[in-house]
């Protein structure tokens, strides 16, 4: 069961976008850029920030909106993001706690199981762009400046 946002035992949506603003994601953008062989790609100095910042309002619709949506899928490269985050445990977890209260988890299956699980993550990103362009005034643009499906 989710955690509802009103429980006063959670953070307050601005107590949320207080640390998600602190949150100081210099060596995470220190490494996307690096010649790290681990790494999918490496980002350019313009597409990590880029990529951070959508990172930090994936973080801030989760929060806002789980009541409503409790499941809000990025798009690849934010996804990328917070597989960096998630690899530094031990701040992911304060960061979660601070952010939502618990750990935030991360379900990689989501649209892999069958075409109608599929569709649902097809359904629930463009929920999650129209949050977007609500809240920050556009959708999140590609940022590899490829047209990446989900």
């Amino acid at each position: 069961m989710t955690p509802s946002l009103e429980s006063e035992d959670y953070p307050t949506l601005e107590q949320a976008v207080d640390h998600i603003n602190s949150i100081d994601f210099s060596l995470l953008q220190e490494k996307l850029c690096s010649q790290d062989r681990l790494l999918c790609r490496r980002w350019s100095p313009v597409e990590a920030e880029i990529g951070i910042q959508y990172y930090k309002n994936f973080l801030f619709l989760n929060k806002k909106y789980l009541d409503q949506f409790p499941v809000l899928p990025p798009m690849l490269e934010v996804d990328d993001v917070w597989h960096q985050h998630i690899l530094d445990t031990r701040q992911y977890a304060k960061d979660c706690d601070s952010i939502f209260g618990y750990y935030f988890h991360h379900y990689p299956y989501f649209g892999t199981r069958s075409k109608a699980d599929k569709k649902n993550l097809n359904l629930s990103f463009e929920i999650f762009q129209s949050l977007h362009e609500a809240e920050f005034g556009s959708k999140m643009l590609s940022i590899w400046g490829e047209h990446l499906e989900l």
